[in-house]
């Protein structure tokens, strides 16, 4: 349980299917009454430093040592920090199961998303934590907000007055595409690209699209693939060297692939003495292979960056090319994609925007909300995430997959299921989503339906939620629009 919290640290490249247009209004109900018990007593302990207090006071008095010692006290605040961004508090709907040491509800927080939450304490005095963690829920049944359907030139007008409403309260910075067909039905920009020379976003300005990344690299290894180059069932240890034993011999290309490697994060004491140099899946890979394995590979599954450089380390062992080269010649220049890359952050590169993130200075200057995030994400993207590209270039990736342009039905396929469907790649997904981010100023998403041949693509130089939340909400009324 206490590793749990691990995975709200990053977002998911999965867009989650529980999302309705209730997520965006908190709603009115009776709490039931909470027991009194040492799992009920930490939970409201959280509630309310969540809210209101000091995240690190509260987790080093109230954590038990193990728990404490998982995860380094950044990863600890991390995790707080964008609990208290994206919920700003809790109100609990539903009890699943109270005991004296453990206690699971389904709550509501007060930025209208629904949660199930759950805390563990050790079974003595004084009853510290010893796990928690969260999962995204559905809205209980009787909550569900009905929306009203829309035509969609009603929901285009809607979704520019609430854009335009976002922008005024200053809670959206980036840019918006709605096409059908590939063809841009809706295509704005808003907010800053630098708040600091005051020069706006535009509809073509490069934003970090954080875990995006990792699709570029499922079709490189599916073009790998489809040229026998690799194989799926095969381990990293055919491919590179000097890995330990436990993981050369045991991880397989398709247990990175999906998240069930064991591999942990490479956010270490190591990467950040080294963060600010590093350009190259060598230098990733020289601390990524010292981690040992979270779990036995394939018994489990745990979002992992690590895996996704290991698998930019296999392309380059295998095509003789920096996975950089390899991306840039067989992905984004086939698809059109002029203004996608990796940028390195010390070079100067034109309409390129900055991330701005909560200010976490003890005295922000001019008591600004915001501070860039120049010195909080890697200096270069990795086969993990981090690169950069812009609304058309998304929109011509979504065409590129849709149209087997980058490689054959098969092996698209593999890439619009995200090799969760190895097992019946003939079948076409209905549509294709993807997200990336990080609570450092990173939020990215985009969203196909190839039956009804909408896309949605939302680009934003703010922390998450606020891009997959739009992006989300927009492609549901979409999908539930008038027909006549």
């Amino acid at each position: 349980m206490a590793k749990s919290i691990m995975k709200y640290l990053t977002l998911s490249i999965v867009l989650s299917a529980v999302f309705s247009i209730s997520a965006a209004f908190a709603q009115d109900f009776a709490e039931p009454e909470l027991p009194d018990t040492p799992a009920v007593m930490q939970f409201k302990k959280f509630l309310t430093v969540i809210e209101s207090g000091d995240h690190e006071k509260y987790i080093k008095e109230n954590f038990t040592d193990e728990f404490l010692n998982t995860f380094p006290m950044s990863d600890h605040l991390d995790f707080f920090r964008q609990v208290s961004m994206m919920h700003g508090g809790f109100k609990v709907h539903t009890i699943i199961e109270s005991s004296e040491n453990k206690l699971v509800v389904v709550a509501q927080s007060n930025r209208g998303r629904w949660r199930e939450i759950e805390f563990v304490t050790e079974a003595s005095p004084p009853y510290k934590v010893a796990g928690m963690g969260m999962e995204m829920a559905t809205p209980p049944d009787e909550l569900k907000k009905s929306v009203k359907s829309m035509t969609e030139k009603e929901i285009l007008e809607f979704v520019e007055n609430k854009l335009n409403k976002m922008l005024e309260a200053d809670e959206f910075s980036g840019a918006v595409l709605i096409a059908k067909n590939g063809k841009p039905l809706f295509k704005k920009a808003y907010g800053m690209a630098s708040k600091r020379f005051s020069v706006l976003n535009n509809v073509d300005t490069k934003f970090n699209i954080g875990s995006i990344n990792k699709s570029f690299t499922q079709m490189a290894i599916a073009q790998l693939l489809e040229k026998n180059k690799i194989e799926i069932d095969e381990t990293i240890g055919k491919y590179l060297a000097d890995f330990p034993e436990e993981i050369a011999e045991k991880v397989t290309i398709k247990h990175l692939l999906t998240m069930k490697s064991g591999m942990s994060s490479y956010w270490n004491d190591e990467w950040q003495a080294k963060w600010a140099t590093i350009k190259t899946v060598d230098e990733l890979i020289e601390i990524i292979k010292k981690i040992p394995l979270d779990f036995e590979p394939g018994t489990s599954r745990r979002y992992s960056n690590s895996g996704y450089v290991v698998l930019g380390a296999i392309i380059e062992k295998v095509t003789g090319q920096s996975y950089y080269d390899y991306v840039r010649e067989n992905i984004y220049k086939p698809a059109g994609m002029e203004n996608t890359d990796s940028y390195e952050l010390d070079q100067i590169v034109p309409n390129l925007a900055i991330g701005y993130m909560q200010n976490q200075a003890e005295n922000p200057y001019n008591s600004s909300k915001f501070q860039n995030n120049l010195l909080a994400h890697s200096v270069k993207g990795s086969p993990a995430g981090g690169g950069y590209s812009t609304l058309d270039d998304l929109l011509k990736y979504a065409e590129a997959l849709q149209k087997n342009q980058l490689a054959g039905t098969k092996y698209t396929n593999l890439v619009l299921g995200l090799f969760q469907n190895t097992e019946s790649p003939d079948k076409r997904p209905r549509g294709f989503g993807i997200a990336g981010g990080a609570p450092v100023g990173i939020n990215a998403m985009v969203k196909t339906d190839f039956k009804s041949g909408y896309t949605v693509i939302v680009l934003s130089n703010y922390d998450p939620p606020v891009a997959s939340d739009l992006g989300r909400s927009i492609f549901e009324l979409l999908m539930n629009q008038k027909t006549s």
